[in-house]
Parts: structure tokens; sequence; C-alpha cells
């Protein structure tokens, strides 16, 4: 086992019993305090910590036990060489929120309260910060590691294609994934290969994939290296290839190739974005558009003649058509449901110029998040005559049907977002629409959202 290996196996290890006394006595420790400030003037006195420790261990130890089943899901304890920030963030959010929802239900069923809500949203923030400093701390630590140089994974690159000279170059230039990349001359005869595998220390080789299937010569080496215990990686020949989106499963012991499920596809994410998405949108009708509906309404109404919203067709999740909402911003002339907006549009009038620089006039959407039509983030609805034009030019366009349209999204914050002057805009939207369907995390969700709220007080160019 190499120091690295040896590094994390003791990261691991420590992690899983520091956080096992972590969560047993600060348990203890609020019940104490439960019983010393809120219980006090009810009791002829305080029970002996035996007395607690008695009475409360085993729902302690079904916390411990929900604790390491949650952290198995959403893979707490889980060291990669290659940790990315959001990622780590993302596993703590989630191993919090569960456990906390574990605590208040073990809570509320005992007989004997173990902890009142209120110590329960105090403990639950302390293990957040807790396990929020322990984990950067080793993140950050591992980073500064391989930036000097220490603990490298020595790798060997075989091949050239078209994302090679991208993949050297990520590598190269990101220390901090602790990678180093052995020059071979394009070795390519298993003799050869040994040699270089011995001399280096190499523990994983790339194969730059030209296609499929894969030349004998690639077998012989994939065969080689299995025997040797070295890992083998593909770098796919184009980034749009389906490999990428496929998973290895087992019907007996026969290895079949699935498309993967998009994160969104599964019950508990659609509960945890459905959720969100309500919590939300109750919070901003009551205390936002409780008083700016009003101020909104009679500007419009002040400014020209025509209804207060504006109402159109749009394509949401699988396809199916709903009434989408937005504060009406344009003269009501009715060309405005089948043509699309342009730059200096002579349809737009001037409050409406305003509502849409400050994107103020999508506030009326909120409406379709209660509904179940919309999302707060997700790919932006398109007119029905774009969602037929470009699904038959742009490849892929209909993955973005696989989730709810957003209010925002992904693609509008990264500057994919105004007029459609030609394809490759589109392209570009969908692009970033797709990585979002295929990589949705309830963090990317709060990072968008964070990401649109500076662009309305900053004002987006981008907005027609």
């Amino acid at each position: 086992m190499g120091n690295l290996n040896k590094f994390n196996f003791s990261i691991k290890i420590g992690f899983y019993i520091l956080d096992a006394l972590i969560i047993f006595f600060g348990l203890l420790f609020f019940i104490c305090n439960q019983y010393q400030y809120f219980y006090h003037t009810k009791l002829a006195r305080l029970p002996y910590f035996s007395e607690l420790l008695d009475a409360h261990y085993k729902a302690i130890l079904l916390l411990l036990l929900a604790w390491f089943v949650i952290s198995d899901y959403v893979k707490l304890y889980s060291i990669k060489r290659v940790n990315f920030l959001r990622e780590i963030l993302r596993k703590i959010v989630l191993q919090t929120f569960f456990f906390s929802l574990i605590i208040f239900t073990i809570s509320g069923i005992k007989k004997e309260e173990l902890l009142a809500n209120q110590l329960i949203v105090y403990f639950v923030f302390i293990l957040f910060v807790y396990l929020t400093f322990t984990r950067l701390l080793v993140f950050f630590v591992s980073r500064y590691n391989f930036q000097k140089g220490n603990d490298v994974k020595n790798v060997i690159v075989l091949g050239e294609n078209s994302n090679t000279p991208r993949f050297k170059s990520i590598i190269e230039n990101r220390k901090h994934y602790g990678y180093r990349i052995i020059k071979t001359n394009n070795i390519i005869d298993n003799d050869s290969l040994e040699a270089v595998l011995l001399s280096n220390k190499v523990k994983e080789i790339f194969i730059s994939q030209l296609g499929l299937p894969i030349s004998l010569q690639e077998q012989s080496i994939v065969n080689f290296c299995e025997d040797h215990h070295v890992k083998v990686s593909y770098i796919p020949y184009s980034l749009n290839t389906e490999l990428v989106s496929l998973d290895v499963v087992y019907i007996d012991t026969l290895p079949i190739f699935r498309f993967k499920k998009f994160p969104l596809e599964k019950t508990e994410n659609k509960l945890i974005k459905s959720l969100f998405d309500v919590i939300i949108s109750f919070f901003v009708l009551i205390f936002i558009m409780s008083w700016l509906f009003p101020i909104i309404a009679i500007l419009i109404r002040l400014d020209s003649k025509g209804p207060i919203f504006f109402k159109q067709k749009r394509r949401g999740v699988n396809g199916v058509e709903f009434d989408c909402y937005k504060f009406r911003t344009m003269r009501n002339d009715g060309t405005n449901s089948i043509k699309a907006t342009v730059v200096n549009d002579n349809r737009i009038t001037k409050i409406g110029k305003f509502l849409r620089k400050a994107s103020l006039d999508e506030l009326p959407q909120f409406f379709n998040v209660l509904n179940g039509d919309m999302s707060l983030v997700g790919p932006r609805p398109h007119m029905i005559s774009q969602d037929i034009y470009y699904s038959e030019i742009i490849k892929k366009y209909n993955l973005r049907n696989y989730v709810k349209p957003g209010i925002t999204g992904l693609a509008q914050v990264k500057g994919y977002r105004g007029a459609i002057d030609c394809d490759k805009d589109m392209e570009d939207r969908i692009r970033t629409d797709i990585f979002y369907v295929r990589n949705w995390s309830l963090l990317l969700d709060l990072q968008i959202i964070y990401q649109t709220v500076v662009l309305i007080f900053k004002g987006d160019k981008n907005a027609i």
C-alpha cells in the first residue's frame, strides 16, 4: 500500500472514530444542558450522568447507526485523489440534512424526549461546522501536498486523439490533482511498457481512445496492466461519445452497458428539489411578492394598455405543455406569442425594459413552481416553435426535458441568455443545459441562485 493510500486509510478510520465520539458525547452534552437549563425548575434534583446515559443510550446508539447508514449512502467517507470542493460540500449538506430529520423523528416518538427542537438545531449546526472544518482541512492539506510534488501518482498517456492535449494540459497545470505524466514516446509493446512501469512505479495508464471497438493492441495493453495491477482509463475521442453516459451492470455474471440515470430521475433527489422549490417559493411570495406585485402591476397598467400577465404555452418535463406566466413587458399587438424577442425590440415597453433588465418579469413563475410545472432552477423553457426547430438540428436537445424548466438556469448565469442570433448561440445554451441535467445537485442549485441574485443587482448585459 502506497504512502497516499495509507494516509487516506488512516484519515478514513480517524474520521469514523472522531465522528462517532463527537456525536456520542455531543448528544450527551446537550442532553445534560437540557436538564440543567430547561427542566431544573420542574425537577426536585438534576439526574446523575449515569441516569441520563441509562435513559438515552439506546436512542444515541440508534442515531450513531443512522449516521453511518446515511454516510454510506452519501459517500461521506469516500476519499478520492481528485476531490472537488463542491462535491465535498454536497456530501456534508446531505449528511446533516438527513441526520437532522432522523434526530427530529426519534426525539419526537421517544417516550422521554431526547432533545428539545431548539437544541437539535444547535447540535446539527455545530455538527455541520465540525464536518465542514475537518473535511476542508484535509482537502486543502492534500491539495498543498500535491502542489509540492509529494505523494503524486505517476501515470502514462498512450496514443493521441483530439482530447489528449487538453487532458495533458489539465494534469500539468493543476498540480493539486496529484498526477505526474511520465513521457513514454508512445510505447506500443508489452516488453518496453513493463520496463517503464517498473522503473517509474506507474500506477495508471490513460489510453487515448480512437474509436470503438478497441484495437487488439489496446486489448493486449489492458490485459497486461490488469496482470500487473495497473489501472487503465480511457480519454474519449469525442466528448459526445455515449461511453461517458454508460454504467456497467451485471445480469448474473454477464456485464451489460446501461445508460446512467440522471440525478433527478432518482426519487430521493426529486423529493429534495421539490421541497426546496416549495419552501423558497412560499418565502418569495409571502415576503417579496406580497408588496412588490401590486407595485409592478400598477406600473404595467400605467405604462401601456393590456393585461398585467403574459401567458404562453411552453414545454415542461417529459415535453408536457403548460401555461408559463410572466409580467407583460411588451405592447399587446398579437405577435408576442409567435415572434421571439430580439435586441432593441420595439414591442418592449418602458417599464418592460426595466423588468427584463432586472429579471423581475419572471416573478409570476413562482406560481408555476408551486403548481409543479416549473422549478426554481433548470433549463429555461423556450417557445414551442423553437423547441420544434432546434430539436431537429441540435443533438440531444430534448435531454433538457428530463427535468422541470427553471425560473433561472446554469446557461443564464454562464452568459448564454438573450437573443438567439445564430444556431451556435442555442448550441452553447443547450450544451450547458445538458451539463446541468447530467450533474444536478442541490449545491449546484444554490450556486446558480446566488449567481442569479448577483446578476440581478449588477444588471445582466445579456438581458433583452
